[in-house]
């Protein structure tokens, strides 16, 4: 691929006589988030016909007992258009987050256990408490804490997340 912000998505599955199969190979660009796949369950269901799970809603919870895989790529901040942390704010708050209104746009909670993997770039996390600068290959477990991501760093930081159905906090 020559295009940096192009991504594989293989997917496998299943044929009639139960042999594994290749059912998604395909090419997705994306600026900001791809959906790469979503189950509504767990134990995830593997068998029957397989409907392209990415095309499913974008939330920022799972399903109940199911999970979201997703690719996101975070520009620096300088970059960002005025109002972008704003609106950013407003559409977490559609797709299901608890926003925070402690002044700082963005800070949300979700119900859900959060892994996130740099794959480039730096990304720095942002907690009630304290805040960590990330860089390539760094790892967070997200337990449903409030937070809020911010690239400080010169060039996109592109992430790779998988959010799991979590109990609500008391």
């Amino acid at each position: 691929m020559d295009n940096a912000n192009e991504i594989r998505r293989v997917v496998t599955g299943h044929d009639a006589d139960g042999r594994s199969v290749i059912v998604f190979n395909d090419v997705h660009d994306y600026k900001r988030r791809v959906q790469i796949w979503t189950t509504e369950g767990s134990p995830a269901d593997n068998s029957g016909e397989v409907t392209d799970a990415a095309l499913r809603e974008t939330r920022l919870e799972a399903p109940p007992q199911g999970s979201l895989f997703w690719l996101v790529e975070l520009p620096p901040s300088h970059e960002l258009a005025p109002g972008a942390v704003t609106e950013t704010a407003e559409r977490l708050a559609r797709e299901g987050a608890v926003t925070h209104s402690d002044g700082r746009p963005g800070m949300h909670t979700t119900r859900t256990i959060d892994y996130m993997v740099v794959l480039d770039g730096e990304v720095t996390l942002l907690l009630d408490e304290g805040e960590v600068t990330l860089h390539k290959y760094d790892t967070v477990v997200q337990r449903g804490t409030a937070h809020h991501w911010e690239n400080r760093g010169a060039v996109p930081a592109r992430l790779a997340f998988v959010l799991l159905d979590a109990q609500p906090l008391p």
